[in-house]
């Protein structure tokens, strides 16, 4: 017959599946000291540690549980840097910076892995790109409303998942922050009844996506009533908006000093340049415009000729100083083109030197040295479009002049 070993008295017992007898005791009781009965047992009689927490081991695992803060929880800075870590790729110190200024901590990584999700699979951001908006804006992590807003920008107001990558990474907290009913949505019915049509307002918003989070009713509908007291139409107004939104949702102060600028270079309110003349001097600061104009009088132009192209093709101010000086250098030096027959067509600035002018120009001097061209290389066969200068000059002469073909093909290389 199999004796049985009495039981220990239960004080006893517990003492050695708590761990509190004598190391005999202990070892005793070990095979009865399982991990869920202990458990059991402390919360029976009110001792031992709390039992652990989910959050507690989601910071030694995986990290995609929610994490539950209370008594005996995890303190939430912890599990804010362990996410930035771990999910988000920030360094230690990085995260450590982004889990103080963010604004909050997380609580629950479900929502903060469902934004990273967003970011990645629909808006196509890298992991490296993810970790620095996070880096920057570590608030977006906690965002529950960042999907609909998203969702809005794609599919409302039809902005492409790259183009709206680049706005949230160029700005996140203005592109982010502004309500969706209380701010978007608003904006976008006062562009569209102001423009007329959604791809309008697309084309307005992507010169200048202030238009869509700003406050409307301040940056933006008080000059529009001021350009209408001015004197623009309708017409010219809504082409001002789609094409330089930036001159009026920027510096109220060059705002009046661009409508002063526009009496004083004679330019109709109602004449089609208006939008682009007022547009492209109202966004250049006057110290850049007057270093701009005096880089042409270096040049040897007057300020009337100054004047006189930019009411033609305001975009010759918005050229670089250096690009203005190369051109100009190189028309003067190769073709013999002084400030006023340049300044009669200044549609040139806006063409590339390497990939148009020059080019052209190899084969029109190809061209003049066969006795093709009788009267010279003129502007005309710098602005005329691609396609008649491929067909009259390249095409119509390849198989004859051959180097022509070459000339422009390459489009690019020194002048000889």
């Amino acid at each position: 017959m199999i004796r049985r070993r009495p039981l220990p008295e239960a004080r006893v017992f517990l003492r050695q599946i708590l761990g509190r007898g004598s190391q005999e005791d202990r070892a005793d009781a070990a095979a009865a000291g399982s991990r869920p009965f202990r458990h059991f047992v402390e919360r029976l009689t009110g001792g031992g540690a709390a039992p652990t927490s989910r959050a507690s081991s989601s910071l030694a695992g995986a990290d995609s549980t929610d994490a539950g803060v209370g008594a005996g929880g995890v303190d939430p800075v912890s599990l804010t840097v362990h996410f930035l870590r771990h999910s988000c790729g920030l360094s230690e110190a990085d995260a450590a910076k982004a889990a103080e200024r963010a604004r909050g901590r997380i609580r629950s990584t479900k929502n903060a892995h469902a934004v990273l999700a967003l970011l990645r699979d629909t808006l196509g951001m890298s992991p490296a790109t993810v970790a620095r908006l996070v880096a920057v804006h570590p608030a977006v992590i906690k965002s529950s409303t960042i999907d609909a807003k998203i969702d809005f920008y794609l599919l409302e107001l039809g902005l492409t998942a790259a183009e709206v990558r680049r706005f949230v990474l160029a700005s996140p907290y203005r592109f982010l922050n502004p309500g969706l009913d209380g701010r978007l949505r608003p904006n976008y019915r006062i562009l569209r009844d102001l423009l007329g049509s959604k791809e309008n307002v697309l084309a307005a918003v992507k010169q200048s996506i202030e238009l869509i989070y700003e406050n409307l009713d301040v940056v933006l509908l008080p000059k529009l009533q001021a350009l209408r007291d001015y004197g623009v139409t309708e017409d010219v107004l809504v082409k001002l908006v789609i094409t330089h939104p930036k001159a009026l949702v920027h510096r109220s102060s060059r705002f009046h000093e661009g409508l002063a600028a526009m009496r004083d270079f004679g330019v109709s309110p109602a004449s089609g340049i208006f939008p682009y003349t007022f547009g492209v001097f109202a966004k250049i600061y006057q110290s850049k415009w007057d270093r701009r104009l005096e880089n042409y009088l270096s040049l040897g132009w007057t300020e009337a000729q100054v004047r006189r192209a930019f009411i033609r093709h305001p975009y010759c101010m918005s050229r670089s100083d250096d690009k203005v000086r190369q051109l100009m250098c190189f028309l003067s030096e190769k073709l013999g083109w002084g400030p006023e027959y340049v300044a009669s067509s200044p549609t040139v600035f806006s063409f590339s030197y390497e990939k148009r002018v020059l080019p052209r120009y190899k084969v029109l001097k190809i061209l003049l040295s066969r006795g093709v061209l009788k009267k010279g290389i003129r502007m005309g066969h710098l602005t005329l479009s691609e396609k008649k200068f491929m067909e009259n000059y390249v095409i119509r002469h390849q198989d004859t002049i051959p180097e022509v073909l070459e000339a422009y093909g390459a489009r690019t290389g020194a002048v000889k």
